[in-house]
Parts: C-alpha cells; sequence; structure tokens
C-alpha cells in the first residue's frame, strides 16, 4: 500500500530525441521505472544492481510500489513520453534504464517539473530538465509504452 506520504509524480512534458546515429544507428529500448518504496529507491540506486534481465522480476516482486514501462525510439526519431503514465501517480523516484550498444545506462530523473528531454546520441545519452526561463515547445507526438 501507498503512504500519503508519497509524493506525486510533476513531470511536464518529457521529450525522447534520439540523433539520427543513435545507439550506433540501432533503436534504443529503454524503461522508465516508478517507484514509490523508499528501500527499493536505495536499491535502484545501486550501479552494481543490473536492471535488464531483472527489472520484470522486481516489478513481479513489488506490483503495489514499483511500476515499469518498457520504450523504444529509432534513430532520428523525435517523440513525447505519454502524460498517461504520470497522470495520478506518486513515486519517490523515476529511473530511466537505457540498453545502449555500449552498454546498460541508468539514470534518475529529479525536479522536472517544467519538463525535460531524455537525448540519445551514436554512443551515449543525457537527461536533461527543461530550463524554466525557455518557453515550452509544442510537444512532439506521443511514444508507445508497455507496462
Amino acid at each position: 500500500m501507498l503512504s500519503p506520504g508519497v509524493p506525486k509524480l510533476k513531470l511536464g512534458d518529457v521529450r525522447v530525441l534520439a540523433a539520427p546515429d543513435a545507439n550506433r544507428n540501432s533503436a534504443v529500448v529503454f524503461e522508465l521505472a516508478l517507484v514509490s518504496d523508499p528501500a527499493l529507491e536505495q536499491r535502484l540506486m545501486n550501479p552494481a544492481e543490473k536492471w535488464f534481465g531483472a527489472g520484470a522480476d522486481l516489478a513481479a516482486s513489488y506490483p503495489q510500489t514499483l511500476r515499469v514501462y518498457h520504450c523504444e525510439v529509432t534513430p532520428g526519431q523525435e517523440l513525447g513520453l505519454p502524460q498517461r503514465l504520470f497522470e495520478g501517480q506518486r513515486a519517490y523516484a523515476v529511473f530511466v534504464f537505457a540498453d545502449l550498444a555500449d552498454g546498460e545506462r541508468r539514470g534518475r530523473i529529479e525536479g522536472w517539473g517544467e519538463g525535460g528531454a531524455i537525448s540519445f546520441a551514436r554512443t551515449g545519452w543525457s537527461l536533461t530538465p527543461r530550463d524554466k526561463k525557455t518557453p515550452a515547445p509544442q510537444p512532439p507526438p506521443p511514444m508507445r509504452c508497455d507496462s
């Protein structure tokens, strides 16, 4: 059960951008994990804890406190994460796990009340909150993410 102390998510519009040669010209598979348990949050912050291969088992073990969305973007695409993933959700943390050609990556989305971008380049990636001083651009078409 979620306690009333779990904060409501406020992420704004999140863009996913893949450069034309992203991930060495391969589709990028990534997963979003919404975590509403502080102990599980600490566990997922550990870089030694591999996500791909273990994430599905964790989601099955913690169905009330871990919500996972599987997403994919191809090189050259700019899409938006669907707002339905976050509306009304409560979580201590939102993690992004990317399965890239040069290895698994993890990042944490924090303080993104105004939105931000998940950007994939040829050999790396970045998670960047939107600058509050910059006007919000038109949102791109929503991408499909499965739970």
